[in-house]
């Protein structure tokens, strides 16, 4: 008897348990023969047809996907497989849910290892998990979800990365499996990358980089992620904070990439042949190009150059600015506003004279409320507030820096007097306490 005849038979047969033989009897055989791929198709017909009874139907099916594990391991018979099964089965999703989700992983995997990512996602984005039909479990859910994510992002598919980024964090608990939560951090680090906030993403790589459950690689990785996030980041405070906590890391003086990193924090300029050499480094997002037809990396070399150069004069022309820049004196004058503007530096812009005023240094100063202290900052990381800054005007920052002058000298002073006390006590309590 033929193939087609005997798979025609079982569908024919009465009782439940002699037609399930009869499939396991056929799929033993096929997997036996030369031809496997038509047979196999033809096989998921007969198990797929209305005529089988669903209950078998479902337990051939799982059955017959529990083979791409040990049995059908070739790639390009895997693939045509799992896209003919699932073209089979979909008029009858309802029914077949759950086997229908784990051909799509299973087909999702197969893109996966073809670097497809992008069909990958689309794939899995075909699971139902809001269907009412079977219960799906939370975890299930996030797993999925953080899987598109990333394969969204191999792509820098950043926007429909976000929104399912978005779904996966309304089912994070403190329970989530550690790895699953380490991806959606990962996750969240790459799609504020994506997005330019690169502040807030190289705050997230630099805390991934600690985090001793990760392969030494991977967190060499996330640690050279944040460096580049602090250097492409906006010139000002806040980006000098983050500066100096990755120049302190001792992990990042092993990186290619730190004498940019040194450079940016100790405000030097940067040269071209250090810019060409950190660029070869990026990524094609932070190569692309903006609306004034530079990109994200030129933009922030820009701004750290001027303030660099702030730090050096008092004023200087704008052609010279220009040419210390590498930009036209239009361009030159441009970034200076936006970031005087921006309380990003601290100066003015006289047109008349074609000159930028630098005042006392030019950075922006920052100080915090009289009542700031330890406690009340500790308290308001935990409440999830933040104390507010406030900007130092120029009439006050001369005094500012004579009382922090004083202050300092005063503190010289009481530190030499403890140093006396340790070593030559007698001293002190003769002379010291006559004073007193």
């Amino acid at each position: 008897m033929n193939f087609e005849s005997r798979l025609v038979d079982c569908i024919s047969l009465p009782q439940q348990k002699e037609k399930l033989d009869a499939f396991h009897a056929i799929l033993n055989d096929i997997l036996s023969s030369s031809n496997q791929t038509q047979q196999l198709q033809d096989y998921i017909e007969a198990v797929l047809d209305e005529r089988v009874g669903l209950v078998i139907s479902r337990q051939l099916l799982l059955e017959f996907i529990g083979l791409f594990n040990e049995k059908i391991t070739e790639h390009n018979i895997q693939k045509q497989l799992l896209l003919f099964a699932i073209e089979r089965a979909q008029p009858r999703a309802v029914s077949f849910e759950e086997s229908l989700s784990q051909l799509r992983e299973k087909l999702a995997s197969v893109y996966e290892e073809e670097r497809d990512y992008l069909e990958a996602a689309k794939t899995l984005q075909g699971i139902p998990l809001d269907s009412g039909h079977r219960a799906i479990s939370d975890e299930y859910k996030l797993q999925v979800y953080v899987r598109i994510v990333t394969l969204l992002l191999e792509e820098d598919e950043a926007v429909q990365a976000e929104s399912y980024l978005n779904r996966a964090s309304l089912l994070i608990t403190s329970d989530t499996n550690t790895l699953t939560s380490l991806k959606f951090k990962l996750s969240q680090a790459r799609i504020l990358d994506a997005k330019r906030k690169f502040l807030e993403a190289c705050s997230k790589y630099h805390e991934l980089s600690y985090i001793s459950s990760i392969d030494e690689d991977e967190r060499l990785l996330c640690l050279t992620s944040a460096v580049q996030c602090a250097i492409l980041a906006g010139a000002g405070p806040q980006r000098s904070r983050i500066l100096a906590t990755l120049y302190k890391d001792e992990r990042t003086h092993h990186l290619s990439s730190f004498s940019i990193l040194e450079k940016t924090y100790l405000e030097r300029v940067i040269r071209p042949n250090e810019v060409s050499e950190f660029a070869a480094t990026l990524r094609p997002h932070h190569l692309a190009r903006l609306a004034d037809n530079t990109t994200v990396f030129d933009r922030a070399i820009i701004e750290h150059n001027l303030l660099s150069a702030s730090k050096i004069y008092n004023n200087i022309a704008l052609d010279e600015l220009a040419v210390l820049l590498n930009v036209s004196s239009e361009q030159a004058e441009q970034v200076a506003a936006r970031m005087i503007s921006e309380n990003r530096m601290v100066g003015s812009i006289d047109q008349l004279e074609q000159l930028i005023l630098f005042e006392s240094g030019g950075a922006a100063h920052e100080e915090q409320e009289p009542d700031y202290n330890a406690i009340s900052a500790a308290a308001a990381a935990a409440n999830g507030t933040f104390q507010n800054n406030i900007r130092v005007e120029q009439s006050m920052l001369e005094i500012m820096k004579w009382d922090t002058a004083i202050q300092a000298i005063c503190q010289d002073i009481d530190a030499v007097i403890g140093k006396i006390q340790t070593k030559h006590s007698a001293y002190v309590i003769s002379n010291f306490d006559a004073m007193t």
